[in-house]
């Protein structure tokens, strides 16, 4: 019996570690400096500051989600400037709410610290609800948060 518990207890303690390495690991991967946060911060607000925390988190994790991916450039900021991906890049780069912009950096923060889960599964792609787009039938529809679908 006693042998049972030890053997439940280890078996926990590591089913833990993995999950608290994974956790961690996910949102670790790029070591972002003050620009590429800067361009984070400012593309989640153009894209979700009206959005619940949940959905903000799922834009940023979408940005890091294509940094990590090989088929997109390997910063945000070079992310967010790619042609035709985020339709206020070219046109309004300004901030009209300052303290709705310094809780999107707040949170931006914390995300790249691994405070927080991918709510996207892993989504690299998203739109806004009331539109489909002819590109979003070639992808799996991993979240609906908010006013938006992400996309793998």
């Amino acid at each position: 019996m006693i042998s049972k518990i030890k053997s439940a207890v280890l078996l926990s303690a590591v089913l833990f570690a993995g999950v608290f390495s994974a956790h961690n690991a996910q949102a670790n991967t790029t070591n972002l400096d003050s620009r590429q946060i800067e361009c984070l911060t400012l593309n989640t607000y153009k894209e979700s500051r009206g959005e619940p925390e949940k959905g903000q988190l799922a834009v940023i994790f979408t940005v890091l989600n294509r940094v990590k991916d090989s088929r997109f450039p390997s910063t945000p900021c070079k992310v967010i400037a790619q042609p035709n991906q985020f339709s206020w890049y070219r046109k309004d780069k300004s901030v009209s709410d300052w303290s709705t912009y310094n809780k999107v950096k707040e949170l931006v923060k914390e995300t790249v610290a691994g405070k927080h889960r991918d709510p996207t599964q892993g989504a690299v792609f998203f739109h806004a609800s009331r539109i489909t787009p002819s590109w979003s039938r070639s992808f799996k529809c991993t979240a609906v948060i908010g006013n938006h679908k992400f996309y793998k």
